[in-house]
């Protein structure tokens, strides 16, 4: 982070010390999601269990395929469409319609490693263009007849369905998907991860019997995104729902790196993220027009206000 100046924050609290109605408006739950279910319908369940007014979900699992789903909740949804691709991890468990050697095998998924060309499969709901995705390993972790369990970590958007496809038709077989488990997606991981029924009996807990420290445990603050970061002045901070615009002067610190037309998140100096803005000035030109006094250059604007002041 870069010190544009030095400022006392005293607007809100710090993340981690939000009471636990407040962490379900600005709260991220992470799902074990099982098989049957489409991610929508058990975002809506976590929304039901809540009592929530509005829950989103980032990075779509197909109803067969069971794991880690994060769910947004309340005003956290807001952030959805400017989230960073993240990588994700999967567990796949492919049947071949014969047995295949370890060595072929490996042979076969080396075409898979690395970047890799890909059209997604027919019953995908994205448009079937071909496009390069990111495969950072892929590893077999057993073999058992014409049953192969692999690991895979890549990029967001890759299918593993047609990588189980693309590979079979190389070997010259016929395969499916047998089974297919997200185990990580981006900072999250199963250890992160709760069934629907335990967050219905944690937050059984906390309406009935006053005991809210399980239920807060399992909701992440939405800060624990990664967005690159602007710190403002507090007064600089009440004015954003109003749709006044940040000017240099109301910098406290910024992150590293950032250009011009990226978006960023607008954080207090307690570390509450405020807002998603469009940058007007690079992390650079920011501290060059503070120091230079242009303390009224605008340097972003405010696409979408996650917590009005």
């Amino acid at each position: 982070m870069i010190t544009i100046q030095k400022a006392k924050s005293d607007l809100g609290v710090e993340p981690n010390n939000r009471s636990i109605e407040e962490q379900m408006k600005y709260g991220i739950v992470v799902i074990d999601k099982p098989i049957g279910p489409s991610s929508h319908e058990v975002s809506a369940f976590a929304r039901k269990i809540l009592n929530l007014s509005v829950t989103g979900h980032t990075g779509t699992l197909d109803q067969n395929v069971s794991g880690v789903l994060v769910v947004l909740l309340e005003n956290s949804r807001k952030v959805v469409n400017f989230l960073p691709n993240t990588d994700k991890k999967y567990v796949c468990l492919m049947r071949l319609n014969r047995e295949i050697p370890l060595v072929p095998l490996e042979k076969t998924f080396d075409n898979f490693r690395g970047e890799i060309y890909q059209k997604p499969p027919l019953q995908s709901a994205v448009a079937k263009k071909l496009r390069t995705r990111k495969i950072h390993s892929l590893k077999i972790l057993e073999i058992k007849g014409n049953l192969v369990l692999f690991e895979c970590e890549c990029e967001a958007g890759t299918y593993i369905r047609k990588i189980v496809s693309d590979a079979a038709e190389i070997l010259g077989v016929r395969a499916e998907m047998a089974e297919l488990r997200r185990i990580r997606a981006g900072e999250f991981s199963e250890k992160d991860a709760i069934s629907l029924q335990t967050l219905t009996d944690y937050y059984w807990a906390f309406k009935e019997k006053g005991s809210s420290e399980k239920l807060q445990g399992a909701i992440f603050p939405v800060e624990i995104l990664k967005f690159k970061k602007i710190v403002l002045l507090d007064e600089a901070i009440v004015k954003i729902k109003s749709g006044v615009r940040p000017k240099a002067g109301d910098v406290v610190e910024i992150s590293e790196g950032i250009l011009g037309k990226e978006n960023a998140g607008i954080y207090t100096g307690k570390g509450e993220l405020v807002a998603i803005c469009e940058t007007t000035l690079s992390s650079s030109e920011i501290k060059r027009a503070f120091d230079l006094g242009k303390k009224e250059e605008i340097i972003a604007n405010i696409i979408r206000v996650i917590h009005p002041f």
